[in-house]
């Protein structure tokens, strides 16, 4: 199954014809499969967003169908967003560079079912002298705020209900920051209880800045965590995706780098980083990390397929020949065997 680096709750990115001044269409194309991260089974009807971040052309928005696959034409070359919305599911938001001379490999995103999300956030926040009474029904309420998700039944200031679109799970997030940044000053830190409240919160926060679109402050809050707690590997982890994905590459790398060898257990995170540097025009740290992907797990095809792509990229054709032929072995039904197919096809004779 293909992976795709998702990062949890990013507004769907929607421009309106009106701010566009042209739309200008290509010959790229981007396609991908949609999939339940809990089951893996197919997620049909996402809401899938494909969008420049110049907002020089109007985005494409498409869905997935029953086999939880979506396809977008006529796209220019350069690194689109893609935004993904389904009903009980976390929004989830990645990129891939898309070239009019060479056909892009499918993706496929494994998207989380929202009760994963909510085990993050911390629990109702109980009365407490050391917290005065203020800073406790803010965190309370920007909890609640943070429940509200693209998809899901909310209800409008009519009192009827509907489903919330993207922009209101932003906008909700960004009142969820307000009263988060408004309660955590008056948190202590002084004594063991409060300290404790006061790190949750901090937590919550880094998710709410993402959540909000705010990836920068997302960033930012973790890092200060990171470095109150450099035990905390999961912060640091997830520090070290954002990095990736904000573009700062050697940060991202050296984080990682840092990180214990047991605190990564799922390949799916290697193959996630490897494919981020991909999409960054860096194929031989994405071979590193589908080979740490690979060694955890050599029966799957999917980091034989990525690394692949990456030593096609870096013309090391006899590698690529190899990984290509692992794929066709291990994983022979799958959309990667058929691409593998035609990738050993175009290669250069032995």
């Amino acid at each position: 199954m293909r992976k795709f680096t998702l990062l949890v709750a990013f507004v769907l990115a929607v421009v309106s014809a009106g701010v566009v001044s042209a739309q200008v269409r290509g010959k790229g194309r981007l396609q991908g499969f949609i999939t339940d991260k809990a089951t893996g089974k197919p997620v049909e009807g996402a809401v899938v967003t494909v969008s420049l971040g110049s907002g020089s052309t109007l985005p494409v928005i498409t869905k997935s169908d029953s086999k939880g696959h979506w396809s977008a034409l006529g796209l220019t070359t350069g690194q689109w967003n893609i935004d993904i919305v389904a009903p009980g599911y976390q929004t989830a938001r990645g990129s891939a560079s898309v070239s009019e001379m060479t056909p892009s490999p499918a993706l496929q995103t494994a998207i989380v079912p929202e009760a994963k999300q909510e085990a993050a956030v911390a629990a109702t926040v109980a009365p407490t002298p050391l917290v005065p009474k203020e800073a406790v029904d803010a965190i309370n309420e920007g909890q609640s705020l943070l429940k509200v998700h693209a998809g899901e039944p909310v209800t409008g200031a009519d009192g009827t209900s509907h489903p919330a679109t993207a922009d209101e799970a932003r906008d909700a997030a960004k009142k969820a920051v307000a009263d988060f940044e408004k309660a955590l000053p008056m948190v202590p830190v002084d004594k063991p209880e409060a300290k404790q409240i006061h790190d949750q919160l901090q937590q919550v926060m880094a998710q709410a800045y993402f959540r909000a679109g705010d990836l920068p402050k997302a960033i930012g809050m973790l890092e200060t965590i990171t470095a109150a707690d450099p035990a905390n590997t999961a912060s640091a982890a997830l520090l070290a995706n954002l990095y990736l994905q904000n573009g700062q590459l050697d940060a991202g790398k050296a984080l990682l780098e840092k990180l214990p060898p047991d605190t990564i257990k799922d390949p799916t995170v290697y193959i996630n980083v490897g494919i981020l540097f991909l999409n960054k025009k860096s194929p031989a740290d994405a071979a590193t990390y589908f080979t740490k992907a690979i060694a955890m797990d050599p029966k799957s095809g999917d980091g034989y397929y990525y690394r692949a792509l990456s030593y096609a990229q870096l013309k090391k054709t006899a590698e690529a020949r190899s990984d290509f032929e692992q794929v066709l072995a291990l994983s022979p039904d799958t959309p990667e065997a058929k691409d593998a197919k035609a990738m050993l096809a175009a290669l250069p004779a032995k």
